[in-house]
């Protein structure tokens, strides 16, 4: 399927927001970089490691199961096993002091890495729920994204943040991505699903 994305998709859904789903959203990145500061306080990692092992650990899984395996990952120095191979070596690589933005090298991976690490300031994370509610269809499938195609759907984000600001939000492009990927994830999840568990 053939996704094409509309400004108007994004900006009519997080206006449908209410106040506090704006700042629960808005904060999403924050609470992640937090997450990454706890463990590299925790387990002697720089931040930047912590939230590269996460980015690098994300892809195909949720967000509760990715936090809790980053963490085995990073407590026991490494794994071998429960997880793709590639991305486990990939966070090898980061633990071993290779820059994140070198070893991730997807465009998804590379931008949920750095607006970990920005708590929000940096980075569009397009993953197959931020494409879909820019598409306005539900994709329930996995999708892959040409750097063509993924520069299409960060345009549209980016101009949807313009909008919002002059409206008055005061967010972020990836705070804006994470506000309507709660909501659109909303939708179809009960509320904490796929939320880190307490």
């Amino acid at each position: 399927m053939a996704l094409k994305p509309s400004t108007r998709n994004i900006t009519r859904l997080f206006r449908q927001a209410t106040e506090e789903q704006i700042a629960a959203g808005a904060e999403w990145y924050a609470e992640a970089h937090a997450i990454a500061v706890r463990f590299a306080d925790t387990y002697g990692v720089t931040v930047s490691v912590a939230a590269g092992v996460i980015a690098a650990l994300s892809p195909n899984n949720s967000w509760g199961a990715n936090v809790k395996l980053a963490e085995r990952y990073i407590a026991a120095g490494g794994l071998d096993a429960g997880y793709f191979r590639q991305g486990l070596a990939k966070a090898r690589r980061i633990m071993d002091g290779e820059d994140p933005i070198t070893v991730l090298n997807g465009l998804k991976v590379t931008n949920f890495y750095l607006s970990i690490l920005t708590e929000g300031r940096e980075g569009i994370c397009i993953d197959r729920h931020a494409a879909s509610l820019a598409a306005g269809v539900r994709v329930t499938d996995g999708i892959h994204l040409t750097p063509k195609q993924y520069a299409t759907f960060a345009a549209a984000y980016h101009r949807a943040h313009a909008i919002l600001v002059k409206e008055g939000h005061a967010v972020t492009v990836a705070q804006v991505q994470s506000v309507t990927w709660k909501l659109w994830r909303n939708k179809f999840w009960s509320e904490g699903a796929f939320d880190l568990a307490a």
